[in-house]
């Protein structure tokens, strides 16, 4: 991975060719101020960005598929209309930034600071994905490809990440069917946790629930709101 620090990027910056998408795939950035810079229409797909200073930078339509912004201020940064999938902006202070426009589908956001910031209708997978309020189903895949089919009551605490997964904080099991639905069963048995079965009518709860929605892989009943989705998840 190429290495590049401080005044070579600056240099780099200030000689692209106008209108010409700039290639920084790959790279090791670092140590560099860009604050309030015009980064648009970048490609930094694939690199890491270490304490590159990101603060009201305008990266309006740039390519951050798996950048991983480390230790890298970005208050104020207008990251419209890019591509951010599997991005990492673990501990980032996102305050007042703007993703309007942004896929950040699998990224990650534990830790960071979002206050303030902006999205829209365009935005995917910053909104939760199940509803906020009121019951609704989900469904989940078990062992020997038994999926179950949840009530989710209006009670339940609810959260989601950037993925297409959702976590719920207690359940009610409505049917289980083999995947191509033509067997019914009884019970089934988690993939992750071997003592724990879903019983058809019966409640289930997990041993604890974590509520900030960010920390996706953590306790709670996780569920799909498509049954395609966790047969398509169950069989990849």
């Amino acid at each position: 991975m190429d290495v590049i620090e401080g005044k070579e990027l600056e240099l780099i910056l200030d000689s692209r060719e106008e209108g010409k998408r700039l290639d920084l795939r790959d790279r090791y950035i670092a140590n560099a101020n860009l604050a309030g810079r015009d980064l648009r229409n970048i490609d930094f797909s694939g690199s890491t960005l270490e304490k590159v200073d990101l603060t009201g930078a305008d990266m309006d339509g740039d390519n951050v598929h798996k950048v991983w912004f480390k230790d890298c201020p970005m208050h104020g940064v207008k990251l419209t209309n890019c591509d951010a999938t599997e991005a990492t902006f673990r501990w980032i202070d996102l305050t007042d930034g703007d993703i309007s426009g942004t896929n950040i589908f699998s990224s990650l956001l534990e830790y960071a600071k979002l206050d303030g910031l902006k999205y829209d209708d365009r935005t995917q997978y910053y909104k939760l994905r199940c509803p906020e309020t009121g019951p609704f189903i989900g469904w989940k895949c078990c062992t020997e490809w038994r999926v179950v089919q949840l009530l989710i009551p209006a009670d339940a605490k609810r959260v989601s990440a950037t993925a297409n997964t959702c976590r719920c904080s207690k359940a009610k099991v409505l049917s289980i069917k083999s995947i191509d639905e033509t067997i019914k069963y009884d019970w089934a048995q988690s993939t992750v946790d071997p003592d724990f079965y879903y019983e058809t009518g019966k409640w289930v709860y997990p041993s604890s629930f974590e509520e900030d929605r960010w920390k996706d892989s953590s306790p709670g009943i996780h569920f799909f709101m498509e049954r395609q989705e966790c047969v398509d998840y169950q069989t990849k």
